[in-house]
């Protein structure tokens, strides 16, 4: 595992020894693959070739070539470093990640009932958002959570480094401007912040990455609200989530801590 006291070492890769550089160029690498889902080639094969695309680089380009986050190792101590391993105990892990899904989805799907015009749609969770939950379930955890994580406590106090990474998480979904984006961005700071706070916790990505692909398959599912007031709709959303996120960190910190093998990596 890492600690900010890393600073002052020499890893054997370049690149790992400037983690400042190393972090925009994850992250700038990121978001340039993600644009393989703009490719006019159907609607199955961008996705698939993205998909494998990030764990291409996650899980070869990194560890042999780049030595990120801290220096060329084998792929077993790579996975250590980024908290992909371990992923024991591992009915809590699944357990949790689920509960958390659960949680926020709950909280979203009582808000869009309160507007008075939630529908049911299946057609909102097709056979293509699973294929593309399964990235950003996967794939954001390892490279926000795993590698850009470990860099950043290279540099920072662990405080610090969670609050800038979940940052860096929010602001690479930016688009368009407007007031409505802000909110969204807001609402996906908190969610990375309880992210991280769940890696670190559990010392695992397993809980985090289902947590994350659950909870994008089937959000749009659950906030499917066609004519209602969009500014209720909105209000409504973001403050059952938010609170909803709140609960799930005090979720997280009750389970680790009443189910053995947490992790010394704790933040509560």
């Amino acid at each position: 595992m890492t600690t900010n006291n890393q600073t002052q070492a020499t890893f054997n890769s370049p690149l790992a020894n400037h983690p400042r550089i190393a972090i925009v160029l994850t992250a700038v690498g990121f978001a340039g693959l993600c644009a393989l889902e703009l490719i006019p080639a159907g609607k199955i094969l961008p996705p698939l070739l993205l998909f494998f695309s990030l764990g291409m680089v996650a899980l070869c380009l990194m560890p042999f070539v780049l030595g990120l986050p801290n220096g060329r190792k084998a792929f077993q101590e790579y996975c250590r470093d980024i908290r992909l391993l371990p992923a024991q105990p591992l009915a809590r892990n699944i357990l949790l990640g689920l509960l958390l899904a659960l949680l926020t989805l709950a909280s979203i799907f009582l808000a869009s009932l309160l507007t008075g015009h939630f529908a049911i749609d299946w057609s909102t969770i097709p056979a293509l958002r699973w294929v593309k939950g399964l990235t950003r379930g996967i794939w954001e955890e390892v490279f926000f959570r795993g590698i850009i994580l470990a860099l950043f406590m290279r540099l920072y106090p662990r405080r610090r480094a969670v609050l800038l990474s979940a940052f860096l998480f929010a602001m690479m979904h930016l688009s368009v401007p407007s007031l409505e984006v802000a909110v969204d961005l807001i609402s996906l700071f908190f969610m990375g912040l309880l992210f991280v706070y769940v890696v670190l916790k559990t010392g695992s990505l397993l809980p985090a990455i289902i947590f994350h692909y659950v909870h994008d398959v089937f959000v749009n599912w659950v906030q499917n609200t066609p004519g209602a007031d969009n500014v209720l709709s909105s209000a409504l959303l973001y403050g059952f989530l938010w609170v909803a996120l709140i609960v799930g960190a005090l979720l997280t910190k009750l389970i680790v801590e009443r189910w053995s093998g947490g992790s010394h990596w704790a933040v509560g």
